[in-house]
């Protein structure tokens, strides 16, 4: 998954912890695709999952600060995720670590993701001017 400018919502903090999940999401594929141990791949997940909850929590300290509108949709929104996250994990640890389950929860998290860049938080962006 790469990062491009077009994700950029203008706000350095949230773009920065953006681009940092990007590269995570890719951690996670690379420690499974390079054969590495169930472990490391359930401890990149597990920094994913937390380094998401962080980054949530920031974006919506942000949006009470600036009183965003609609700030309780988006936090419904990242508690969905964080729940969806949540999921995924259980069923890996259920089927166990495979490219097959790594892809799937890629592909999830990937979407949903630039998905909630390019609308929700672009909605901040445009708030935020």
């Amino acid at each position: 998954m790469t990062w491009k400018e077009s994700f950029a919502i203008g706000i350095p903090e949230i773009d920065n912890q953006h681009k940092e999940l990007f590269e995570r999401i890719d951690n996670l594929y690379a420690a499974c695709a390079q054969g590495k141990g169930t472990s490391e791949v359930l401890e990149t997940l597990n920094f994913l999952e937390n380094y998401t909850i962080k980054h949530f929590a920031d974006e919506e300290k942000l949006q009470l600060r600036i009183q965003y509108p609609k700030y309780q949709q988006h936090r419904g929104y990242h508690t969905g995720f964080i729940n969806q996250v949540a999921s995924l994990k259980k069923e890996m640890l259920d089927s166990g670590v495979t490219i097959l389950m790594v892809i799937h929860i890629n592909n999830i998290v990937s979407k949903w993701l630039i998905n909630h860049i390019m609308t929700v938080d672009k909605e901040l962006k445009n708030y935020t001017k």
